[in-house]
């Protein structure tokens, strides 16, 4: 009797042990494959960002120049599109873009973008130079990047020819110039309704005048 419920009893348990066992060693051959995964070394090409703080630096900088120019772009299109043109208005707005470029142009003329830019340009060589098989590199975010660097170099030595007051003065003008352009696009158009209806009612005066004639 004794013999039959152990028998039993084994039988019952027996799946679950198996169940057990089975997930113990799942668990162990994930830890592994996430062990290997870890330490394997990783094959993806590296990139001069990746390698250079000052290109990584330097970045970062020139996406702020960039949101700023998105602004001023902003403030233009609404100034041309949507603002009210009146004499108040237009100086008002004058005066933001002016600021907006003094901001601007301190931000792009930074003494510290030039000292990036020829940091990266060392980097960019080192990388270039002493890559090997084991180190592989992105040879198209190289290319990419020397010709970053090549243009914002040359940018950058325009702009340090520019002083920060002209800059301004230049975005205060450009408003006050639109405004006046836009009053004298409407006189042309007021001058050309008036040329236009003058000539209509001559000409249909000297038509009156045929037919009675």
């Amino acid at each position: 009797m004794l013999s039959i419920r152990s028998a039993s009893f084994a039988l019952a348990f027996a799946p679950r042990r198996i169940i057990a066992s089975s997930s113990a060693t799942t668990k162990q051959q994930t830890a592994r494959s996430m062990t290997a995964t870890t330490t394997a070394p990783s094959t993806k090409p590296l990139t001069l960002e990746e390698h250079s703080p000052s290109y990584a630096s330097l970045l970062d900088k020139l996406r702020t120049i960039t949101h700023l120019n998105h602004a001023s772009s902003v403030l233009n299109y609404d100034r041309q599109v949507f603002m009210s043109q009146t004499d108040k208005t237009s100086t008002a707005r004058g005066k933001q873009m002016a600021t907006l470029a003094t901001i601007l142009h301190e931000k792009s003329t930074d003494p510290e973008i030039g000292t990036l830019i020829e940091k990266a340009m060392e980097d960019l060589n080192d990388l270039t130079t002493s890559c090997d098989d084991e180190k592989k590199v992105n040879e198209e975010d190289l290319k990419t990047a020397k010709r970053i660097l090549e243009l914002e170099k040359r940018d950058f030595n325009k702009r340090l020819c520019i002083p920060s007051e002209l800059a301004a003065r230049k975005a205060k003008l450009e408003a006050s110039a639109n405004h006046a352009w836009v009053q004298v696009c409407v006189l042309l158009v007021f001058m050309c309704v008036c040329v236009c209806g003058c000539l209509v009612m001559i000409c249909r005066k000297c038509t009156h005048d045929m037919f009675i004639i």
